[in-house]
Parts: structure tokens; sequence; C-alpha cells
């Protein structure tokens, strides 16, 4: 949490932390600015002082309205230093910064942070270092501070993965009513002028009602269909027809403009009828899913939930990655995974990685599937589900697991 970086710095020993970027692409520093939209700003943290939000003058309202003491970077202004620096835009940059620390007595361990391009970044601390030697530049590895203070969640946070949620389940069910009030000829779903529904429609509807609830699709949703729904991330064909008795992957992970918060839900489903052999499949996924539900609980590693799903699957003669780390067909991916301001965080219920236990304030996917793509098939089922204050399970995407959609066939 917000609240942890104070103490997650001095573990670090880190004397000040630099987050660096645009909001839109670096999720820490929207993390930090609540969500305001700026581009190239700096965030400042000095220990045991409150923090600094450098901003354009273009942007200092959005700066100003999230709380941060702010000070524009015409403050010290690039021209000048440009000027300085016989027009080198890279040396002005490093006389800038050079002057911001330095009227800021910024000093010993420094941590930088934020999304820029590696090589850039590289050269950049480098010649930072260089030109102020009372700071140690201080790069880490996976997981870094801003990872484990997102890890958890408070209540507000929640709250709004809450609300972000429950936006994503409407689109799920109005994309069923819209396949459901569709027509059924030979086998394949048929729009009012006779033409085949094809995914590329229903991708189309998807969005707009994505667009009617603030959301975003960040990352493309995938709706695929049979031998497509057996590749986990095959986010579907725009040309092919809807048809009956087939796989249906539909996996939405949308995010909530206003927040910046993601949420995860897959549900598969068939159009019409379901064949008894793929009946079955959808339930053993379907049992693989309730049974870790009902285990997953705080104080326990996530990746103790990956080998259960593991187990689970293989007693049914399905292979897993757990046996085989090489099976393409079968359980081939981690059970799940943290969702917040990026759709991929920490915690991982996996078994690769540090066995973090699970606590209060953690929000993850839970995702078990099976896939066999030459054999036409694919299921997976995904809930998002958060750990309270008390430790208890919510479950922030709360929609049915229906396996059929019916359709007009007459």
């Amino acid at each position: 949490m917000k609240s942890d970086i104070p103490q997650l710095m001095s573990e670090r020993a880190l004397d000040a932390l630099v987050v660096y970027g645009d909001t839109d692409t670096s999720s820490d520093l929207a993390y930090l600015t609540g969500g305001a939209h700026l581009e190239r700003a700096m965030y400042l943290h000095i220990a045991g002082r409150d923090p600094i939000l450098f901003a354009s003058v273009l942007e200092r309202e959005n700066a100003e309205s999230t709380g941060i003491a702010t000070r524009l970077w015409s403050d010290f202004a690039l021209s000048r230093y440009l000027h300085e620096a016989d027009g080198n835009m890279f040396a002005a940059r490093i006389a800038q910064w050079r002057d911001i620390f330095a009227a800021y007595e910024v000093q010993g361990r420094v941590g930088f942070y934020g999304l820029i391009d590696m090589g850039y970044a590289y050269r950049f601390l480098s010649a930072l270092a260089e030109a102020l030697p009372e700071i140690e530049v201080v790069g880490e590895v996976a997981p870094n501070l801003f990872a484990t203070a997102r890890e958890t969640k408070d209540a507000q946070e929640i709250a709004m993965m809450r609300a972000v949620g429950k936006a994503a389940t409407e689109v799920i069910a109005n994309v069923f009513d819209f396949l459901s009030g569709q027509r059924a000829k030979d086998d394949m779903l048929v729009k009012a002028n006779g033409q085949p529904l094809t995914i590329g429609d229903v991708k189309a509807f998807i969005r707009l009602e994505l667009v009617k609830r603030n959301l975003e699709e960040v990352h493309e949703n995938i709706f695929s269909q049979g031998r497509d729904a057996g590749v986990p991330h095959n986010a579907g064909r725009y040309d092919m027809p809807l048809r009956l008795s087939q796989t249906i992957i539909f996996d939405i992970f949308p995010r909530d403009r206003a927040t910046g918060y993601f949420h995860d839900i897959t549900r598969t489903f068939f159009l019409g009828y379901a064949p008894d052999h793929l009946a079955e499949k959808w339930l053993d996924v379907k049992r693989v899913f309730d049974e870790v539900m009902r285990a997953i609980r705080v104080g326990e590693p996530g990746g103790k939930f990956q080998q259960m799903a593991c187990d689970l699957f293989e007693v049914m003669n399905y292979p897993t990655i757990c046996s085989n780390p090489q099976t393409t067909v079968g359980y081939i991916h981690s059970l799940g995974h943290g969702v917040g301001l990026d759709i991929h965080e920490s915690p991982r219920l996996s078994a690769l990685g540090p066995p973090t236990p699970l606590q209060p304030g953690h929000v993850v996917s839970v995702e078990p599937g099976l896939y066999y793509p030459d054999d036409g098939w694919g299921v997976r089922i995904e809930d998002t589900i958060a750990f309270d204050d008390n430790g208890d399970l919510i479950n922030l995407s709360d929609f049915p697991y229906d396996m059929v959609i019916p359709v007009n066939q007459s």
C-alpha cells in the first residue's frame, strides 16, 4: 500500500526515490498521482519529507489536483540549459536534473523508477551519476519497491476494483443478450440481412459497450472459438463466423479510464447447445475452479493452489505444466496473477518465484483452463478475487457460469 512506501524505502536504505515518465505508460507514476494525466512528470520523494511533483506548465492543474506539492519544469528552464549546452539536449537535461537535485539537497542512495527506453535510461543515469558524485544511483530487480507496495490494495482501491468488475460484467451480460437475439441458420449465427455474424461483429459490439461505461481496451480482449480457443491468448479471428456447439472463450480485461484499475474475467460458453464430450470438458474445468475457490485463503502461498489445480487435472488424466513444463495441451499456464493498475502484477498463483503467502489486500485472478487446439476446443473460467482487511474472500467478478447461451434456432 502507499502507506508502506516510507518503510520500504528504509528497508532498501534509500535516501530518496525518483519516478519519471508518463502516467499513461508508467503505472507506478499513475499509482502515486491517483491517475492524473501527466507527461514527462517526475515524482521526487526524499526520506522524511513530503514528495514533490514536477510537471509541465501545460499540465499544472492536473499536477495540482493530485494534492502533491507541485513544481513546474519551467522553474528550471530547459531553454537556459540548452543555451549553455550549445543546443545539446542530452547535456541540457542532465544539467537541469543536477540543479534540481542540488536545490533539494538530494544525497545518498537514490532509487530510480518509471518507464523509459532502456538504452536511454542507462546513458542518462550513468551521466547523472557522474554529474552528481554525492548520489548513488540505485536500480532494483523485481520485485522492486513499487511492486511490493502495490501488491496489497487498501479498502479504497478494492472498492474501485469492485466498480470496474461490476462494469465489466455488465458488458458480458449485454454481449450474451446480443448473441441470444441473433438467429441460427445451418449451425451458424446470421444477422438480419442473412450474412454470417462474425467475431469481428461481436468485438465491435464489445467495444461500444466498453465505451458506454468509460472502460478502455488497453490490450485486445479475447473472443476465440473452436480451434483458436485452444491457444490461451489467441484473440480470435475477425472474419470467423460464430457457430453453434463450439467452445467460445470470452476473456475481457478492461481498464477504468477514471481510476486506471483493471478487471479480468473469463467465461467459456457454447451457442445453442453443448456436445456431450465438450460439456464434460467444461465441467472438468469448472470442478477445478470450484475446488480452488473453496480452498484459497490468506496465509497460504499462491503456488500451493497452482499445484492443487495441477493435481486435480492430472487425476482426470490431463497433462499439466507441473509435470511437463513443455506441454502445449492440457493445463499449460499458471493459475492466476495479481490485478491492479497493470493487468498482470504481483502476487502470482504460480509455482515459480518466491512462495509469497496470500495476504489481506491481495487481488488475484483464478483461471484454470484446458487447451486442445488440434481437437478444436479450449475452456477457461476466470474470476478476479480480493481479500479484505479481515482476510475474507470477495469475488469482484460475481457473474453466472452459464455453459450454454440459447439462440433462436427456428
